[in-house]
């Protein structure tokens, strides 16, 4: 479906734009460590999307947990050593957050439209037992708008599909994803884009794709704005932004976070 050759391209894009990138990836770093801060036992720290690794602060959580275990549909080699040689609690887990992917592929991209929908509503990715249980933080990162973006593209190449067929597979894929979090143990926080902004040379914007409304979640605990492709990465015409928060899941006024 791409994977490898997508997280191939967004390394070279880091390499790029690295400048423009940092005050993202610092923002994102900064939001787990405050979310540790929370956690009320330090054992297993769970890592969703966590395969680029430049986005996570990878020493101070292995000094703060037993266990630090990062999850991602694929690692690359470079990748793996890098984060597995930072401290020897690190561990990288092939892991599809969707739990839909393997499936898909047996059905073949000429699935039908409402059938795709399904799958990946209902998917539901399955953690080997003992990391399930004994996680006292997990972080999505970078991943909820992301994940039914590869799959939509591959069933695009299957058969014409509806014009809005994209969108509501991402968005379904993003919900569920959402769903699976809240009945994990611990603290759990995502670090998503609400909206992607395609803005023109002169900062208007141009067009806006919300796959996580403010219906589907809390207000940000912090937010930021990522010029992820400014021009003319993308297009020479347009810049790509992504409006980001850092959101608690379950969080109550006392400052306990629920299961």
């Amino acid at each position: 479906m791409g994977f490898l050759r997508e997280q191939l391209a967004i390394e070279a894009r880091y390499r790029r734009n690295h400048a423009g990138w940092e005050p993202h990836l610092t923002r994102s770093r900064a939001a787990i460590l405050a979310a540790v801060d929370s956690c009320p036992q330090h054992r297993t720290a769970l890592i969703l999307g966590g395969g680029l690794i430049n986005d996570v602060p990878l020493a101070e959580l292995a000094d703060r947990f037993q266990q630090v275990v990062l999850a991602d549909i694929l690692h690359l080699p470079k990748n793996r050593r890098k984060a597995e040689a930072v401290a020897p609690n690190i561990t990288c887990l092939d892991f599809d957050c969707t739990g839909a992917v393997e499936q898909l592929y047996q059905q073949g991209n000429t699935l039908d439209d409402e059938p795709a929908l399904a799958l990946f509503r209902q998917a539901s990715p399955t953690l080997p037992p003992a990391l399930a249980s004994g996680c006292d933080l997990t972080v999505s990162v970078n991943l909820a708008s992301q994940l039914g973006y590869l799959p939509a593209k591959w069933l695009e190449k299957g058969r014409p599909r509806n014009e809005e067929f994209s969108l509501h597979l991402r968005r379904a894929a993003a919900l569920r994803h959402l769903e699976w979090l809240q009945n994990l143990p611990g603290v759990r926080i995502i670090i998503g884009d609400r909206a992607l902004v395609v803005r023109g040379l002169n900062e208007s914007e141009v067009e806006r794709e919300v796959i996580l409304g403010e219906e589907d979640l809390e207000p940000p605990r912090d937010s930021w704005v990522w010029r992820f492709a400014p021009a003319p990465e993308w297009d020479r015409r347009y810049h790509l932004e992504l409006e980001v928060g850092a959101y608690i899941l379950g969080s109550r006024p006392d400052g306990i976070t629920g299961n």
